[in-house]
Parts: C-alpha cells; sequence; structure tokens
C-alpha cells in the first residue's frame, strides 16, 4: 500500500543511477551515491537544502522575458523552485541529472530531451509569448517534456530540433545577433572553440541561431557551479575557482579573456561559460557562447566579470602573473593579429556585421596583445 509520503518521495539522479531520495513534505533526505552529488552540491552538509539549492540554481530566471507565459503553458502553479524542478523532472540540456517519483519506473532513455520529443508549443510560447494559437500541453512531466523551465538567461529564447539535431533560438535585436555571428569568426582565428551562431526568422522572429553542443557525452559544468564548489559567489583572479579554471584549462582560459578583451565583451558571467565534462571527466574549458554583448563595452576600463578587474588590467595581469603561459600563445597570438588585418575577413566577414568604427576600435586593442 503506497503511503501519502510515499507519493512526495522524489529521488535525483544521474541517469539511471540514484543520488539521493528526497520527500517534499517532511524536507528530509536520503544520501545514496555521494560520488554522483554534482559539483555544485559538494562540499556542503547533507541536508535538504541541498535539494533547495538544485533546484534554484535549475529553474529559469523568474525575469526572463515571458517566464509567466511558459509557467502557465506548463500548469505550473506552485512556483516555488522544488516544484517548478520536479514538473519538468529538472531536465536540461546541461547535463544528465534529472528527477523522478522515487517508485517510477520511467528509465532516462524514455525521458532525456536528447533522445525524446520534447514540446514545440512550449518552443514557440518560450520564444514569442504568443498563447492565442498554441496547444496547451497538460502532459509536461508525462509523455512530452521540454527544457524550457531550466533555460538560464532573461531574454525570449527556446529550443528546437531539425534534422536530427538540436538548436537553442534567441530572439534579440539585429546589433546583437551580429555579434554573435561575428564573434564566432573571431574566436575561430584566435583558435578556441566558441558556438556558431546565424541569423534566421523563426516564427516570424528575427533570431540567432546556435546547435546545442551539449549531449549525453558532453556536459557543461557552468562556472556557477564551481563557484558553489568554493562556496563563494565571487570570481576573482586570486580566488580557487579562477585558479581551477587555470590550472584545468589555462591556455584556453586566457584566450577566452583576450576573446573578450578584443570584443568588449561585458557578460561573460558565470552562466556564460564553463568546464567541458565528458563520461565524468574534466575535459577542459567548454566551448564558449552567448556573445550578444560583444562590443558594447565603451572601452577597456570596463570591469571584467572573471577577475573583478578592468579589460584593460586584465591583459596586464595575463601578461605578468600568468606569463608563462601568455607566452605559449605569443606566435598564435601574432597570427591572431595578421588574420584579423587580412582583407578577406575585413571586407567579407567583419564589416557584414559590425561598422568601421568597430573594427578600428578592435584592431587598437589587438594591437596591445
Amino acid at each position: 500500500m503506497t503511503t501519502m509520503f510515499e507519493k512526495i518521495e522524489y529521488c535525483l539522479k544521474y541517469k539511471n543511477d540514484i543520488v539521493f531520495k528526497f520527500n517534499i513534505e517532511q524536507k528530509s533526505i536520503k544520501m545514496i551515491n555521494e560520488s554522483l552529488l554534482p559539483i555544485s552540491l559538494q562540499n556542503k552538509p547533507i541536508s535538504y537544502d541541498l535539494v533547495k539549492k538544485f533546484c534554484s540554481d535549475r529553474i529559469l530566471m523568474l525575469n526572463r522575458e515571458y517566464c509567466k507565459e511558459i509557467l502557465t503553458a506548463c500548469g505550473v502553479d506552485d512556483q516555488t523552485d522544488v516544484n517548478i524542478c520536479i514538473v519538468c523532472k529538472g531536465l536540461s540540456f546541461r547535463d544528465n541529472y534529472w528527477i523522478s517519483r522515487t517508485r517510477s519506473k520511467e528509465k532516462w532513455e524514455n525521458v532525456n530531451l536528447y533522445q525524446n520529443e520534447f514540446s514545440l508549443s512550449i518552443s514557440r510560447i518560450a520564444l514569442t509569448g504568443n498563447m492565442s494559437e498554441a496547444t496547451i500541453d497538460n502532459t509536461i512531466g508525462d509523455k512530452i517534456f521540454t527544457g524550457e523551465l531550466t533555460s538560464k538567461g532573461t531574454r525570449a529564447k527556446c529550443y528546437l530540433r531539425s534534422n536530427e539535431k538540436l538548436y537553442m533560438v534567441k530572439n534579440e535585436t539585429r546589433a546583437e545577433i551580429m555579434s554573435e555571428v561575428i564573434t564566432y569568426y573571431i574566436a575561430q582565428a584566435l583558435g578556441i572553440g566558441c558556438s556558431k551562431y546565424e541569423i534566421r526568422r523563426v516564427f516570424d522572429k528575427e533570431c540567432s541561431v546556435c546547435e546545442v553542443l551539449t549531449s549525453e557525452d558532453r556536459e557543461l559544468v557552468p562556472c556557477r557551479d564551481v563557484l558553489s564548489y568554493y562556496n563563494t559567489n565571487v570570481m576573482a583572479y586570486d580566488g580557487d575557482c579562477y585558479r581551477t579554471f587555470m590550472r584545468l584549462d589555462p591556455l584556453n582560459f586566457i584566450k577566452m579573456q583576450i576573446l573578450d578583451y578584443v570584443t568588449l565583451n561585458v557578460d561573460r558571467n558565470r552562466d556564460n561559460f564553463g568546464l567541458l565534462v565528458s563520461h565524468g571527466k574534466i575535459i577542459g574549458l567548454y566551448p564558449l557562447f552567448d556573445h550578444d554583448s560583444c562590443f558594447k563595452g565603451k572601452s577597456t576600463d570596463g570591469k571584467y566579470f572573471p577577475t573583478g578587474l578592468t579589460f584593460a588590467q586584465t591583459l596586464q595581469l595575463l601578461k605578468t602573473e600568468y606569463e608563462m603561459y601568455y607566452a605559449q600563445l605569443c606566435n598564435e597570438i601574432k597570427r591572431f593579429r595578421r588574420m584579423m588585418k587580412h582583407k578577406d575577413f575585413v571586407e567579407k566577414i567583419f564589416l557584414k556585421c559590425k561598422t568601421e568604427e568597430e573594427y578600428e576600435g578592435m584592431i587598437k586593442r589587438i594591437a596591445k596583445l
């Protein structure tokens, strides 16, 4: 016989392995496999607070555009963090963690967003906010799923599947979309992995579109989670989190900061970069993404999140305190300078996205590398 408490017992799983069980009525938790805890929950006391933290870090931001419409479409009445996560099973395009009822016989193979159908209706609502013509799915968390309840950021965006590939679509201004597009080519010239963006009309909206680079074998651990591991919210050049990235993938981490300096990216926040994990092993820096705020910075005196210093001070830091690694990039930086001045790059790529004034400003910054 199933008791009332058993009905409200859930478990956090990594694929088909149980990490811990929890009861939302009793506010209790039972650890099953501590070695499988997400990085963000490690180094913390075992308590129900782990459940609340996992859910609060995972769900969409309540100031996200069309948040109210998304929650309504998903049938979410109780808008507490834990309940929102339970409704969508915590499914995300970030990693392989999810939430299920303790007694459920569901398998990861039958629920994950990579292999299974997710709601096109809710994707449309997430991007447009238009609920008038949409067919609302009343089976969210049962037979049809969505990744829209666990997508970070404040802009209108959605996930779509096309030709067996997954894409993230974001409604932005044309200038922002062009920043997304051109930054990919700049990153390519610098030799760092980066999402490739295109401009397309989706649901009658002008959007940036990029392929989702995560999969069951490629997970993203955002910087936010690494900060949580060290029990801090501050990413500073002399802190544990910054040193961890420098230890795990120093050359690419430096390249990321060079790219942000060159493009004056004012939004490399704790959710906009992270680590790539495959089969439980950290591979290095995750391919860069979300560059709509590039070329918005007014000068190199602007503050840069990953160091807490200005862009100019960050560049000086890399040249001095990390001189050995910076020196290893010397030849790549010389090649990068040449490529950025190449006529084909300037005329056929950059000036189709940005202005001559923005190009000249970028070249002046590159000259100081």
